[in-house]
C-alpha cells in the first residue's frame, strides 16, 4: 500500500514536471490525476497477471481496489505538494488551487 501511494505520488510530480503547465486549471489536474489512475489500473492489470500465472494466486478485489485508492491518494498528496512547495507562492497559486478544490473552471 505504501509502494502504491509513493507511487502515485512520484507520478503525479512527474506529470507537473514533464508538462510543465504555465496555468494549472482544474482540467489540467483532472488530466493529472486520470493518468495516475490510467497507469494504477494498468500496473494493477500486470499485477494480477503476474501473480496468476507465477504464483497462482487468484484475483483478489480488496487488493486491486485498495491498491487503486493508495495510487489516486498519492497522485492528490503530488498535487497539494506541488501547490504548497513547488508552486510560486501568491494570490494566483492560492486562487488556483481553491479552484481545483472545489472544482471550478
Amino acid at each position: 500500500m505504501v509502494m502504491h501511494f509513493l507511487g502515485g505520488f512520484w507520478l503525479g510530480l512527474a506529470f507537473f514536471w514533464f508538462l510543465k503547465p504555465k496555468e494549472i486549471s482544474s482540467k489540467f489536474i483532472f488530466k493529472i490525476i486520470l493518468g495516475v489512475l490510467l497507469i494504477g489500473i494498468l500496473w494493477e492489470i500486470f499485477e494480477i497477471a503476474v501473480d496468476e500465472t507465477t504464483i497462482g494466486e487468484p484475483f483478489n478485489i480488496l487488493d486491486t481496489a485498495s491498491d487503486i485508492f493508495f495510487d489516486l491518494a498519492g497522485g492528490f498528496s503530488a498535487v497539494l505538494y506541488y501547490f504548497k512547495k513547488v508552486a510560486p507562492i501568491g494570490e494566483n497559486t492560492t486562487s488556483q488551487l481553491r479552484a481545483v478544490i472545489i472544482l471550478k473552471h
